[in-house]
């Protein structure tokens, strides 16, 4: 074996771990303290083909390093020159694929392997070596033969990426939130951008019980980060300690129910205390809390939302709930969006609500199928849509609260009024004319879209690494 090869456990998607059957010699996938653990892949550090062979590693006896038959039914012990090695194909969030030729490697259920045409779930691969900065750059796996939203869909459970036992080059943080709609969102991505960067974060859906495994949870991740609305079951329920959780606060609404629960002090208990735009950062220093939170700001993939400009405005989108009543206020008004889009002679077309939601990943698709984008809420933090529709090449229209007067001045959008009935006359009157007129709503478009270039992810990612790196140790 070459000094610079790495040996690494490999581990299948669904937390099995893959060892050589000593009786049959060919290569199966087990419970982990199930089945033998006699098996590690070579992996060159520096390496341009990312070819890796195996080794046999028995109890007792001479290790044995190999490759795989030629043959494409299974790979199989043997030891002779013609043993082809695997190419190790790196994707995102630390999950890789295995190719011979022009199939990739497969788990079946029964614990065997065989290859598939496709890369999907089963052709998901982690194991315990951190590669991200060992010359394995993440491949551009859209395209044929990857299953891309298998891929995206797929989420690393906490307790199956503790398995591993892999050591990244930085912080290992577990997010503790909800894995859908827009807070899914932000996890996808960051768990995608800071990876690279030398992070892993997975994420632990707060919807379910985790009691069972909590402990070792506790023990692999250096801390975890969460929603304000995550603390309470956090503290109280699973009893992490105040000094491991890094807060952030997507909204006013959420600190103003923390203090409610857990008194104004919890906030100098967190290991780090941060918020999504400056708009939320006031709204805590008016709060009465004396800890000055950091600005972690969101960004979106915009090569993921990037599109076509539209030649007309045919449609109007909205891209959140319609209704939310919080402490009795009504602050999404949907209703006001849809009656602008009717006064302007326009479909009104809603992505998605709390209750019925359109997985995120479907989000591109429903911004190429309408023509604008309009926000109405009287509060917000962040909002996702201004930024991805922007990024879509629509109009974007949206009250000035949150982040968008922000955005809109770096030329994201367009800001209307805020009270309810100058902001349904405006947005109707601004509809209606982009409507009438295509050359300049295209020029519109096209203006806001290149304004969205900066509301990449790059342009964002150093707060959320300043984040980490300032909590308390």
């Amino acid at each position: 074996m070459s000094p610079d090869c790495l040996q690494a456990g490999l581990f299948t998607s669904f937390g099995t771990i893959v060892y050589l059957d000593p009786a049959t010699r060919t290569l199966r996938h087990g419970p982990i303290d199930h089945v033998p653990d006699n098996l590690v892949l070579l992996v060159p550090q520096q390496s341009t083909s990312h070819q890796c062979r195996a080794r046999y590693t028995p109890g007792a006896g001479k290790a044995e390093d190999f490759g795989f038959g030629r043959d494409g039914l299974k790979p199989i012990l043997d030891e002779s020159s013609a043993a082809a090695p695997l190419e190790l194909i790196a994707l995102e969030r630390g999950l890789f694929c295995l190719k011979l030729g022009n199939a990739f490697l497969s788990a079946y259920p029964d614990g065997n392997f065989g290859f598939a045409k496709t890369c999907s779930t089963w052709e998901l691969f982690l194991i315990s070596a951190d590669l991200a900065h060992g010359g394995y750059p993440e491949t551009d796996y859209r395209s044929e033969g990857y299953a891309v939203r298998d891929i995206q869909e797929y989420i690393v459970h906490p307790a199956i990426r503790a398995r591993t036992g892999v050591r990244p080059l930085r912080a290992k943080l577990l997010a503790f939130g909800y894995p859908a709609w827009s807070h899914g969102r932000v996890y996808y991505d960051l768990s995608k951008n800071l990876y690279k960067k030398g992070y892993i974060v997975d994420i632990l859906n707060w919807q379910q019980n985790h009691a069972q495994h909590l402990d070792a949870l506790q023990s692999y991740y250096d801390c975890f980060i969460t929603a304000l609305d995550g603390v309470s079951v956090l503290v109280d329920t699973y009893k992490v300690p105040y000094e491991r959780i890094i807060a952030v606060s997507h909204h006013e609404f959420d600190i103003r129910m923390l203090i409610e629960r857990k008194g104004i002090e919890a906030f100098e208990k967190f290991s780090n205390y941060a918020v999504v735009s400056d708009y939320v950062y006031c709204a805590s220093m008016m709060s009465g809390i004396s800890r000055p939170p950091m600005v972690a700001s969101l960004g979106i993939d915009y090569g993921t939302f990037y599109s076509p400009i539209a030649q007309h405005l045919d449609a109007v989108g909205y891209a959140t709930s319609m209704a939310t009543k919080t402490y009795g206020v009504e602050w999404k008004r949907g209703a006001l969006a849809q009656s602008a889009a009717a006064a302007a002679g326009l479909p009104f077309k809603v992505a998605g609500s709390t209750a019925k939601q359109t997985s995120f990943h479907d989000m591109p698709e429903f911004y190429r199928s309408v023509g604008a984008i309009i926000t109405s809420s009287i509060s917000e933090a962040a909002q996702l849509p201004v930024m991805e529709g922007a990024a879509a090449g629509r109009l974007v229209i949206g009250t000035p609260v949150g982040h968008f007067p922000q955005k809109a001045c770096q030329g994201g959008g367009i800001l209307a009024p805020v009270q309810a009935d100058r902001f349904v006359s405006f947005t109707a009157a601004t509809l209606k004319f982009y409507k009438e007129n295509p050359s300049a709503y295209v020029e519109k478009c096209h203006s806001i879209q290149e304004a969205a270039r900066k509301f990449d992810w790059q342009f964002s990612i150093q707060d959320w690494v300043d984040l980490i790196e300032g909590r308390r140790m």
